[in-house]
């Protein structure tokens, strides 16, 4: 991402991980409005997602199998920005953070997450960034049970049209729409078993190597991962 120092120039450079913002406020929700900043900013960006995309980018960022670190996902998220001072640049990836502490934290919490807007375009943008998290994850991909449970995102995001296929009893499908409610209904609660999911196959296929490693790391200092939450509310737990 670019930080314009004032000048003429530009420098580019990717904030290390969120070390230079403050941690304690990135554990703050998101206010309407703050949120909203978010939206703006991101539709005046080139390159980057609109926020109903990025919304589902990060929802499936936070579950997925593997870590995903944010020097890897914020640039595909927030394209080429250029920022007129670094506290610009701080002010906006902080404000990235907490939407994902916020998703993981909820998720965390048992509670079912979905599409900001139910108008059927965010939904399908909200979808196709969940599925471009998802399919980031070589784990992912090569899970029967994940990619199944991604089949009402693809539909929903129009990567395929059910008109003409046989439903399960063998008629032909006239008209989608049923299906495509069925499929949006039940969205928030497949997120979440989807989460719970991978949080149990972490703790299945994470080397005792890595449990050893991790516990070097205070439980109660910010984990490493970047995302400003303490570890023992972050990877801290999957591990124990």
């Amino acid at each position: 991402m670019c930080i314009t120092d004032g000048g003429e120039g530009t420098a580019c450079a990717v904030l290390p991980r969120g070390s230079t913002i403050v941690m304690k406020k990135l554990r703050q929700p998101l206010q309407r409005s703050e949120l909203a900043e978010i939206e703006g900013f991101l539709a005046g960006t080139p390159d980057s997602m609109l926020l109903p995309q990025a919304h589902g980018f990060l929802t499936a960022i936070v579950s997925a199998p593997t870590m995903i670190m944010p020097s890897t996902w914020q640039p595909m998220l927030i394209g080429k920005p250029e920022f007129e001072s670094i506290e610009q640049a701080k002010h906006i990836i902080g404000l990235v953070m907490r939407l994902y502490n916020q998703i993981l934290t909820d998720l965390n919490d048992g509670r079912e997450i979905g599409p900001l807007d139910s108008d059927s375009g965010a939904v399908g943008l909200w979808c196709s960034g969940y599925l471009l998290s998802a399919r980031m994850d070589d784990e992912w991909c090569d899970d029967v049970y994940g990619i199944t449970k991604l089949f009402p995102f693809g539909l929903l995001a129009g990567e395929f049209d059910l008109t003409g296929e046989e439903n399960g009893d063998g008629e032909i499908i006239d008209d989608p729409s049923p299906y495509l409610e069925k499929c949006l209904a039940a969205l928030p609660s497949i997120v979440l078993e989807l989460h719970e999911y991978w949080i149990a196959w972490r703790r299945e296929n994470t080397p005792s190597r890595t449990i050893r490693r991790s516990s070097k790391v205070g439980r109660n200092e910010p984990c490493s991962c970047g995302s400003g939450l303490k570890f023992k509310k972050c990877c801290g737990r999957t591990l124990h």
